[in-house]
Parts: structure tokens; sequence; C-alpha cells
């Protein structure tokens, strides 16, 4: 079943289509976009929609830089009731903590992540996106890594920057573009999506601090929402796609990460129809597709990126995946991706 997510994503499309000179409305219709709905609250597309939309919009208009500029024209409100948890938090931490845990009450297909292990004194807010079969993403993550630059900018009453933005993906446009958007150092070809902070950002006081109004939102978020903010499966998947690059995700770290034993986790996994091994297989597969769109990012990296230690085991996986080499592989993406443009 392919992900949905509200409409209010698309929140400034046709404004900016306008002003750059194209009627929204023939762009929006072609993915099944209802133009008229835009503005209700419980309007739901399918995330693949908004991926072809940014991407197919960015090429028509040739404006590479056009999930910037959507990002711009967005502001917390565009997470709906969320907007107000992260709102009446008591701290900046507390509502990043509070939007990851109910982001999926925007889309199930956005994952958000505090991690303030890695680095302890660079704590980072990671996003993902689990879309499988779709690799042109870059519209998509860089608005939404935008939505989030302007949420903490809102949080912090714009008196603090991010130390850093990260991107998986490659470049695609003048560092000077990304660097007068974030106002801060921004990096490529990274192991994750993701805005780094402070721990003094993460502990930036919020004036309008109100828990029991945050307490009654949270409850009709989840009753709306039809319960857990996140899965289990989800869970696992995300912490899967987080330790992947360390060269140590093996199901006991996993289960470390998710505070249980290694048993407990393949017996949970198993109650659910799902192998350890085999999810990690599908997220490899899935990030194997995503990295191979970027041209610029060598295979040796994204072996390693996938938690391969020899370059022979990526190639013999992607063989077993997509039927050909990487190198291969690789060549019909950018094919199709030449041919869209």
């Amino acid at each position: 079943m392919r992900p949905l997510v509200r409409a209010s994503a698309l929140s400034g499309y046709t404004e900016l289509v306008q002003e750059l000179g194209e009627n929204p409305e023939p762009l929006l219709r072609r993915f099944n976009i209802d133009p008229n709905r835009l503005e209700d609250l419980d309007y739901l597309i399918f995330f693949h929609s908004l991926m072809q939309l940014l991407e197919t919009t960015a090429d028509t208009l040739q404006c590479p830089d056009f999930g910037l500029r959507l990002s711009k024209k967005q502001n917390m409100e565009t997470l709906g009731p969320i907007a107000i948890m992260a709102r009446t938090s008591s701290t900046v931490g507390d509502a990043l903590f509070c939007i990851a845990r109910y982001i999926s009450h925007h889309s199930p297909a956005i994952t958000l992540a505090l991690d303030d292990t890695s680095a302890p004194k660079f704590p980072r807010i990671m996003l993902d996106i689990n879309v499988a079969d779709y690799p042109y993403r870059h519209q998509t993550t860089e608005m939404s890594i935008g939505l989030m630059a302007n949420v903490h900018a809102m949080l912090t009453e714009n008196r603090k920057k991010p130390e850093a933005v990260l991107f998986r993906h490659s470049r695609a446009l003048d560092i000077k573009i990304y660097r007068r958007h974030f106002a801060c150092p921004v990096l490529f070809n990274q192991e994750c999506n993701a805005l780094v902070l402070t721990p003094e950002q993460f502990d930036f006081p919020i004036r309008t601090a109100d828990s029991f109004q945050r307490d009654v939102i949270a409850n009709y978020v989840i009753k709306k929402s039809g319960g857990s903010p996140l899965t289990f499966i989800e869970q696992t998947k995300f912490i899967i796609s987080r330790l992947l690059p360390t060269q140590c995700c093996n199901i006991k770290t996993v289960a470390n990460e998710l505070f249980m034993h290694q048993r407990t986790l393949q017996r949970r996994l198993k109650d659910e129809g799902h192998i350890f091994e085999e999810i990690v297989d599908e997220i490899r597969r899935r990030d194997a597709q995503n990295f191979l769109a970027e041209q610029g990012m060598p295979m040796a990296q994204i072996a390693g990126l996938l938690g391969y230690q020899e370059q022979s085991s990526f190639n013999r996986a992607a063989k077993r995946w997509f039927g050909v080499t990487p190198n291969t592989y690789r060549k019909s993406l950018l094919n199709i991706a030449k041919r869209k443009s």
C-alpha cells in the first residue's frame, strides 16, 4: 500500500508556480491531485504523487531549486496539529522530539529521529523518506529539510541557526544557493539528511509552553491516527537504516536501540511476519536505488553506506536486486532522469 501525505505538504505550491509564470492546475491534475482541495485539512494525496509532482515541476519550470523555494513559503503550520504540540512544548528539544514522534500523522512516509549520542556536542534531527521504487527525491528532501529549518527558526525566535545541514544526495546547485538559504555550512553525500544543532539549542526555552494544551492535542492526534505514532516495524526499519553506515548493524545492536533482548526482537518480528535479515536486505535495496540515482556518489562510498565492508559484496547484492551490475543500473536510472527532464 502506497503511503499518503496531507495536502498541507503542498502549502505555497500554487503561489510559487504562478510566480514562476506557469499554471499549476495541469501539473497538479497530472498526478491526480485536486487543486481545489489543497486547503482542505483532511485531504490526503499519495506521497509518490507529491514526489513526482515536485520533480516534474522543477524540470518543467527549469527551476532546480524549486524544493528550497517552496520551503520558504512554508512554516510550522504545514504540520497541522503537530505544530500546536511543538509550540506548547517546554524546550526546542522537546518540541523536535514531539514532531519526530507524531510526524507519521502528517505522513507515514516520513521518519524523523533525534540523535544525541553519535556526537553529543552536535545533536541532530535526522529525516528519512521511506518510499521504495522512486529514487528521484531531491526536491522533496530539500523541501522537507528546508521546512525543518523554518520550524527550528520559529522555535528559537530566529535567534539560532543550525550548525550544519546534511544531505544524503549529491549537490545539484551552486553551494552559495544552499548556504544563502540555510545560513550555515551545507554538506552532501552524507550518511543521513539532518539538521545539526547544539545542546544549547535543544535546551532553548519556548515562551508559549503549555503542557496541558500539548497533552490534549497529543491525545487528539493519537485518536485520529488510530493509535501508536510509530509502529514497531517502522521503528525497527529506521534504526536499521541509521545503523547501516556504521558497519555495526546486526540484530543485537538494533535490539539494544529498541531496549530489548535480541531474542525478544526476533520473536516480535516473527509474530508480525518479518525476518530481520529480510528487512535489512529490503532497506539496503531501497537505499541502493536512491544512492545509485546520484551521479556523483562513488561506488565504494555507496557500499559503505549500505553496511558492506567489501565492494564485491555490494556488487553481488545489486545483481540479485536489479539483475545487473551497480554501474549498469545507475546508467539506466540516469537515462530515465534525462528523459524526464
